[in-house]
């Protein structure tokens, strides 16, 4: 996740403590440990559902809301699960004879030297966490904070905001992917099942050095992480697909290279929408996670359009949530684990850089860029929906579809000429109430089943009439028999329908006819 303000020979180097940290990477002195770990964690059930089947969570990013103390008496029955999940999920140590049954059948000293644990007399800790996820283990750092906080060189794992870029990746078969700000290397290893060819990116020296063995130990071959910031490290060459996680957090701070880029502001941000065109080619996805600041009294969607001004690329933001200033830093702080009079100091600190800045509110969500050079590009904000399910990546590739359809027409004409049919994953739910022995309809909700599930409210005779939508025939055709049973003109029709059903055919819901899965509109 490290990319770095800094200038890119700073920023390569190791600072004060990095080299010590260097000295815990995990290492492979044999490539076959590699397999028999993933068989001891696959025979102990080690995987996301295991692990969260026997901490009682629904699943891992549930799971700082539990207290340690109820976590430690769930994997108090002493099975190799158990042990594994006290060591590399609570950092919790554990006796000899205990972590020689988590590492069975292999030896704790193979473990040992890979600096997965370190034994320490009796007793045994895990030096990195270990999480599944879609098949594959990642190793990162645990969040021990004792004296002056987290380590600058911090490697962040598969964190909440991991999930959401994965999820909404668009994933197509393709010869190169690149990502930028890799961390503990799980976009790129995640790109490897659907790419000839992955770069990883970070300035942080021992975040390129976990992934490098998180990508051996998963073993995948045709991944190359490189040290550098930005682009730099792929400064001749093009992709198909860019990801990145950067350091967005928006702060006066600039100790953490997984949160802090060392730039003012959400500048980190604007430089990669501006730099990464020139590394896409024609038809290809850069996708980012993005904190941006709502600067009082300026249109933040303007300013955000304004970003990818000139770029060649259509550009889509999801936006997540427009977050409040003191939750923001109150909820960073925290991290640091800092005594109180400190954490009232910092947050004080962050409050008065957001007041001198003007930032009123932080901005959080995904960007998609689509590089479209040779014509006119297009830009657009749409909420991310209340209900959503990953993966998601089919979906962001059809809104992207769907919106440069519409504005590839013409105009009025253009539309109602439109061949429209109802999407296959639409419902439509009712609301109705007992009247005169029977059930009446008093509302209905059109619903999309799966990833972005938008929905909204449609009338009966508009709803009845979407289901007979089916591509055959021209939109204008479609609403003069809705104007018909509404008994209005079609003229008088037009105004109120045509919005509704370009934001139907955005969100999905309507497709032109050639528009099926995995088809262009």
């Amino acid at each position: 996740m490290a990319i770095s303000g800094r200038p890119t020979e700073t920023a390569a180097l190791p600072g004060p403590g990095v080299v010590e940290q260097a000295r815990d990477l995990p290492t492979v002195t044999d490539t076959a440990r590699c397999g028999r770990i993933l068989a001891v964690l696959a025979r102990a059930n080690y995987t996301d559902q295991g692990v969260s089947a026997a901490l009682g969570i629904e699943n891992l990013g549930k799971l700082r809301e539990r207290r340690l103390p109820a976590l430690l008496r769930r994997t108090s029955g002493g099975t190799q699960l158990e042990h594994l999940i006290r060591l590399f999920v609570l950092g919790q140590p554990i006796d000899l004879a205990a972590a020689r049954r988590a590492v069975a059948p292999m030896s704790l000293q193979e473990w040992s030297e890979m600096r997965l644990v370190d034994v320490r007399g009796a007793s045994v800790n895990a030096c990195l966490q270990l999480r599944c996820y879609e098949g594959q283990v990642f190793s990162y750092d645990f969040p021990r904070r004792g004296h002056g906080g987290l380590p600058q060189d911090y490697v962040m794992g598969v964190s909440p905001s991991s999930l959401v870029l994965a999820g909404m990746t668009v994933r197509r078969k393709n010869e190169s992917t690149l990502d930028l700000g890799s961390g503990c290397g799980i976009q790129a290893i995640l790109a490897a099942s659907h790419s000839d060819r992955v770069v990883g990116v970070d300035c942080n020296r021992r975040a390129v050095g976990v992934a490098r063995f998180n990508a051996k130990l998963n073993g995948i071959g045709h991944v190359d992480f490189r040290e550098g910031n930005m682009f730099e490290p792929v400064k001749n060459e093009t992709f198909d697909l860019i990801v990145s996680n950067p350091p967005f957090i928006i702060s006066p701070e600039n100790r953490h290279f997984f949160l802090d880029s060392g730039l003012q502001g959400d500048e980190i941000c604007r430089q990669i929408v501006q730099q990464a065109p020139r590394f896409l080619k024609d038809d290809a996805y850069c996708i980012l996670n993005a904190n941006w600041a709502v600067i009082e009294q300026e249109d933040w969607r303007a300013r955000l359009a304004n970003w990818f001004e000139g770029s060649g690329c259509d550009g889509l933001v999801f936006l997540q949530d427009i977050l409040d200033l003191g939750d923001y830093a109150a909820s960073l702080i925290q991290l640091e684990n800092h005594e109180e009079a400190e954490s009232l100091r910092l947050f004080d600190q962050w409050m008065d850089y957001y007041s001198s800045h003007k930032i009123v509110g932080i901005g959080q969500g995904v960007m998609v860029m689509r590089r479209a050079a040779g014509r006119r590009n297009w830009f657009a904000v749409e909420s991310v929906p209340p209900s959503v399910s990953y993966p998601a990546g089919e979906d962001v590739a059809q809104q992207m579809e769907l919106r440069t359809f519409l504005h590839s027409l013409r105009g009025q004409e253009d539309l109602l000429n439109v061949h429209l049919k109802l999407a296959p994953n639409v419902r439509l739910e009712q609301i109705c109430e007992p009247g005169g022995g029977v059930w009446r309809s008093i509302s209905g909700c059109l619903r999309r089943v799966g990833a972005l599930e938008y929905c909204g409210s449609l009338d009966g005779p508009s709803a009845n009439a979407l289901a007979e939508w089916d591509g055959k025939r021209p939109l204008k055709d479609l609403l003069s028999e809705l104007a018909a049973a509404l008994r209005v003109d079609l003229s008088n029709l037009l105004p109120t329908a045509l919005p509704i059903i370009r934001r139907l055919v955005e969100q999905g819901f309507l497709l032109p006819r050639e528009a099926g899965k995995n088809e262009k509109p």
